[in-house]
Parts: C-alpha cells; sequence; structure tokens
C-alpha cells in the first residue's frame, strides 16, 4: 500500500470506531464506514466515551511492531538472519521501496482520524451525562490531543512531515484541501495544543484512558527535540514528580537489580514505571508478533554491537556485564544453538505466551531525557546523578530536588557502576561526553523498544553533523564496503526519512 492522500484517508475511514468492544476481535478490522453508528445514538455516557477511546487506537496494536523493527533494523541494534524477508533486509540496508509493508503509516492515520472523531462528539456526552461535567471535557480533550501529539511526533520522525487532519472526516471530500506539515512546524503546532492541558492529566476514578500519554512528558519530548532544553527541564521534571500515578515515577527500588526484567511482564498493569503501553492478548485474539519474529522465526538478532555493550559494563560488586539488564534478559541463546537472539519479548510466558505488551513510553526514558536536557544546559552534575546513582546517593540534596529521594538513577537501579567524566576536559567536551554516556545509556536500558534511531536523529541534528548517525549505523556492518554504502548514504539526511508516495 502507499502513502498517497486518498489512499490514506479512505484506509482511516473503513474502520467502525463506534462498535468496538472491550474485547476486539479480527472482524473488527473488517468493518466499513457504511455500518457507523449514528454519534447522537452512540455517545450517551462516559462508559462510551472510554468504549469509543479503545476503538480509536486499536489500530496501533498492528503498527507497532513494526515500528520496534523498523527501529531495530535501521539503527545498530538489529542485523538480519538467513530468514529475513526481502522487505526486512531493504530495511536493514536503507534501500526501502514504498510497497515495504512495515514502513505503511495508514494505521497511524485511521487512529488519528478515530481519535478527531471521538474528540468531535464529547460535546454529546457533556449533554446527556451529569457525571461528563466540565473537568471530565478538558481531561478527555487533553488525553486525546496528547495521544495524537505521539502519533504525530512519530510520523514526522518517520517521514520527515506529517498530513495534517485538522478536522473530523466522514466523508473523502472532507479531506481536499489539507497539507503535509513539516516536523519543525508539527512541533511547535504540538506544542501550542499541548499547552492548555498539562495540568489534566491526574487519573480520575471512574474514567479509564487507554493507552495514557502523560501530556508533561510529551511536551517535554517536544521541547527537548526543538532544542529548548530549559522547557525540556521543566516539563519532563514535572511529568516525574505529578503523574498520573499515586507516586513519584522516581526509579527507586521497584525494578531494582534482578528486578529489572518485571518491568516487561504485564506492562500495561504497571504504573510505577510505565507511562504509556500498547496491552496485548493472545486469547482475546490480539497477539504482539515480535517474539514469533525474534525467536521463533529468528528474522532478526542482536548486534554484536549491543552485546559488547552489555558485556562491557561493570557490576557494583565487579561481577562482569549489565547482568540484571544484558545477556539473559534483553537477550539471550537460541535454545539448542549458538545464536543469539532478542528476549525482551519473551519474558511473559505461559498464558501470556504472544501476549507482551509494547511500552511507548517509560520513567527511565524520561529520565535519560532529562539529564539529556540537563547536561545541555549546564547542570552537568545533575545530569550524572540522574544518570547513575541518582538523587538517593546524594548526602547533600540538590535543591528544587529533595522529594526525589527515593531515587536511585538509571545505572545505580541496574547495578552498574557509574560514569565519569575525565580530567581536563572543556565545558563543551564536558556536555558532549556527558551526552554520549546517555545516549549510550539509552541502548542498555531502552533497547528494542522503538527509541534508538530517533535518539541518534536527534543528536546528529543537534550537533550539525551528518556523520554521526552514519559511523553509528556503518559499524554494524562486517562487509566493509556494505558500511562503506550506508554510511555515504546516511551522510545525506533526506535519507534519515521513510520514502513516501504523494
Amino acid at each position: 500500500m502507499n502513502t498517497k492522500i486518498n489512499t490514506i484517508i479512505c484506509a482511516a475511514l473503513t474502520i467502525l470506531i463506534l462498535a468496538f468492544i472491550t474485547s476486539c476481535s479480527d472482524d473488527f478490522f473488517d468493518q466499513q464506514a457504511g455500518n457507523r453508528i449514528e454519534p447522537d445514538k452512540h455517545y450517551q455516557s462516559i462508559t462510551d466515551v472510554e468504549v469509543s477511546l479503545y476503538g480509536a487506537i486499536i489500530p496501533l496494536q498492528s503498527i507497532m511492531p513494526n515500528l520496534i523493527m523498523l527501529d531495530g533494523l535501521r539503527s545498530d541494534l538489529m542485523d538480519v538472519t538467513p530468514n529475513s524477508s526481502s522487505y526486512l533486509k531493504e530495511i536493514n540496508d536503507h534501500n526501502m521501496s514504498v510497497d515495504n509493508p512495515y514502513i505503511n503509516c495508514s494505521d497511524f492515520y485511521k487512529s488519528i482520524v478515530n481519535l478527531n472523531e471521538v474528540m468531535v462528539n464529547l460535546p454529546i456526552v457533556y449533554e446527556n451525562d451529569p457525571k461528563f461535567d466540565d473537568y471530565y471535557m478538558k481531561y478527555v480533550t487533553g488525553s486525546i490531543i496528547g495521544m495524537r501529539a505521539w502519533i504525530y511526533l512519530t510520523l514526522s520522525r518517520l517521514y520527515g512531515e506529517v498530513l495534517w487532519i485538522d478536522r473530523n472526516l466522514t466523508t473523502l471530500e472532507e479531506a481536499q484541501g489539507m497539507k503535509y506539515m513539516s516536523k519543525s512546524v508539527l512541533i511547535d503546532t504540538l506544542i501550542n495544543q499541548l499547552q492548555p492541558y498539562i495540568h489534566t492529566d491526574e487519573l480520575l476514578g471512574e474514567l479509564k484512558i487507554p493507552y495514557y500519554v502523560n501530556n508533561k512528558a510529551m511536551l517535554g519530548e517536544l521541547y527537548l527535540e526543538k532544542n529548548d532544553y530549559q522547557n525540556a527541564v521543566l516539563y519532563l521534571k514535572m511529568a516525574c514528580e505529578n503523574s498520573e500515578s499515586t507516586s513519584l515515577f522516581k526509579i527507586d527500588r521497584t525494578f531494582y537489580r534482578e528486578s529489572w526484567m518485571n518491568i516487561f511482564i504485564s506492562s500495561a498493569n504497571d504504573a510505577t514505571e510505565v507511562f504509556s503501553v500498547m496491552p496485548y492478548n493472545l486469547t482475546e485474539k490480539q497477539a504482539n508478533p515480535l517474539r514469533l519474529w525474534m525467536e521463533n522465526e529468528y528474522v532478526v538478532k542482536p548486534t554484536s554491537y549491543i552485546v559488547n555493550a552489555y558485556n562491557s559494563q561493570v557490576g557494583l560488586r565487579d561481577f562482569p556485564g549489565d547482568e540484571n539488564r544484558g545477556i539473559g534478559i534483553t537477550i539471550d541463546t537460541l535454545r539448542g544453538t549458538s545464536e543469539l537472539y532478542i528476549k525482551k519479548y519473551s519474558l511473559d510466558d505461559g498464558d501470556a505466551f504472544y501476549s507482551s505488551d509494547i511500552i511507548i513510553s517509560r520513567a527511565a526514558g524520561v529520565h535519560l531525557m532529562l539529564a539529556e536536557a540537563l547536561n545541555r544546559i549546564g547542570e552537568h552534575n545533575l545530569a550524572l546523578i540522574l544518570l547513575n546513582n541518582g538523587i538517593n546517593g546524594e548526602k547533600t540534596k540538590p535543591a528544587g530536588w529533595s522529594n526525589w529521594s527515593s531515587n536511585y538513577g538509571v545505572r545505580g537501579r541496574a547495578y552498574v557502576t557509574p560514569r565519569e567524566i575525565p580530567e581536563g576536559l572543556t565545558e563543551a567536551q564536558i556536555t558532549e561526553r556527558i551526552e554520549d554516556y546517555i545516549i549510550d545509556e539509552g541502548v542498555l536500558e531502552l533497547a528494542y523498544e522503538g527509541h534508538r534511531w530517533f535518539d541518534l536523529m536527534r543528536i546528529a541534528e543537534r550537533r550539525g553533523w551528518n556523520g554521526y548517525l552514519a559511523e553509528k549505523v556503518a559499524a554494524k556492518f562486517s562487509d566493509a564496503s556494505k558500511a562503506n554504502t550506508i554510511r555515504d548514504k546516511l551522510r545525506d539526511r533526506k535519507n534519515w526519512y521513510l520514502p513516501m508516495e504523494k
């Protein structure tokens, strides 16, 4: 499927939003737009809003596994195997055709169209259900805007621009005149939309928003993307301190040492680490295919880069390697062979086989972004504290961080030795060294969660050196000729984005 405007919109309009019920079935995806329930008959209560939001987001279940594969193969975390399809090899070689199914963006746009429809019909519920008061109205609207912002930002990172859908669509004719928006313009637009809703993302008792996006964390990430570090610090810190959880997202002892792997078991039920998640459930015909692809079919494998990254770590008691996150946890040996495979989506077992949730955003990722922004405003020590042993390890708590006393730091929680800055570096060299530490830590902590390629893009754009991303990715190829081809291709920024036929 190509990504022409008409194709995108037609695909989006074939989804039946309002017929969705709490248990999704395969034939949900076969519904036609002509079968829509009339909005004034459907939107009667808070429950109808919740059901509609589940239906609006369900297309993302199909596309999230593709996003994980795109991130890993385009970056330095995944490589192909002899079992890989031609489409996966295209991605690995950065030579994708527009008909490659892994780059089809229509499911993202389906969710945008669906979310727009839910939002425009909220006033009907407001009129029909006395419980759906002004606060609920603003809360749900803000939640929709937050989820939509994440989708748009992801699309812009993948394609460089997005089709901006600024209205509720019920017919193809209503889509006429819509334009593509550049990434930079999009980010400013999303920031302006989110600003009024940063104080409406606390948990409300009766209404459960599915696949929740924390608007403060989303704003912080948008500001980080545009290199506005002061605002990035403001909102990312705020997201950790004031969230839908009843306690701080603080990187504490909850997932300390060997408990780290539990982050990925029933992730949708975790409110201490996970900000946003896409749930899967095989018994309800919502299978996550990543375990199938990574283990059973073995179509991709970890690169030597990430294996070496884990093995080169030193534990706080001098044990070799990243014992709690690396070999045996994120990566393991394929049964009956000497081959390594990606295990992160095989940690759920038993009834949860093929039901591993895909985490969209979690506390460690937000902490690393916060450290990145702090480092860029000259708060090098604070950045290293969050990266290493956390506020808990400081005898004198930094001003403004006293309520972070249970924070163990990303590396401290994983029980590996802290990063240190060599003597004699200039201010600019210190900034870049710490930034390298933070981005490298993202590999160890967030591998195969869909962040690596976007991180490499952000740093390459910030530093104005196209060779940064090119060198990182080319290094995974053992064939020198192929490595040189990839390096040359990725020095051109236009090759960072997926092909899109308009």
